[in-house]
């Protein structure tokens, strides 16, 4: 099962995501930008949240299924959506209750960090998406987290694969997993993935106008990685 379940801290996530800059002018814009052309697409947003992807997917003419492992984040994403996506509580780290080849693209978010272990979740990412699939996701950036946590005083082993709790602001205790780069492409991989694109992404002038500071952080040191991967046809 997933480390951490949103539920506790949906109210106070949802409250503050939209506008927060690693969200709205860093991360979202980078994943937007990997993805295929949308109308008609079978898509399954895989960590949907509160639903803002799976909004902009919709309003691109996709089809649209969100699952989240959090009742209430799965709850306040019907309420954005209403009718017009399905919306599932389902831990990513159990077999996923769709068909083989069910989608034409998996979309997940800042979620795979939570997974213990990838593989399991990319196999089944795999499965749904059936020949010639698209998988775009986006997860903490290896490097730049190991090198926060040790200038932060935590003893770090890069090759490991390691649970962090951490304090974010706004939202509380969060736990997730830190894993090297190796690990995340090893995954990839092994689920049968052939990687297409890999981007950190550049913060957007829109966040130099926010937050220059943050901005130049950034631009020194990326905190994301975003990843296009393929299925074989």
């Amino acid at each position: 099962m997933t480390v951490f379940n949103y539920d506790e801290v949906a109210d106070r996530y949802v409250r503050q995501v939209d506008a927060n800059p690693y969200n709205a002018d860093y991360e979202r814009p980078a994943m937007l930008g990997l993805l295929p052309p949308l109308a008609g697409l079978r898509v399954l947003d895989a960590g949907c949240g509160a639903g803002w992807y799976a909004e902009r997917l919709l309003e691109a003419g996709a089809h649209v299924t969100g699952v989240d492992a959090s009742a209430a984040m799965a709850a306040h994403a019907r309420r954005r959506l209403g009718h017009r996506a399905r919306i599932h509580v389902q831990d990513l780290a159990a077999p996923l209750p769709f068909a083989d080849a069910a989608f034409d693209l998996v979309l997940s978010a800042l979620v795979l960090h939570y997974l213990p272990d990838l593989v399991p979740t990319l196999r089944e990412f795999r499965r749904v998406l059936g020949p010639a699939g698209t998988l775009v996701f986006s997860t903490h950036h290896p490097c730049n987290e190991a090198d926060r946590l040790e200038a932060d005083g935590r003893a770090v082993e890069y090759f490991a694969t390691e649970p962090v709790e951490e304090e974010w602001n706004d939202i509380g205790l969060v736990r997730f997993f830190r894993r090297p780069l190796t690990a995340v492409f090893e995954a990839l991989a092994d689920a049968g993935f052939l990687v297409a694109q890999v981007v950190e992404p550049r913060p957007s002038e829109a966040l130099h106008d926010r937050r220059p500071e943050l901005h130049a952080r950034l631009m020194r040191r990326p905190e994301f990685l975003c990843v296009r991967a393929l299925t074989p046809p």
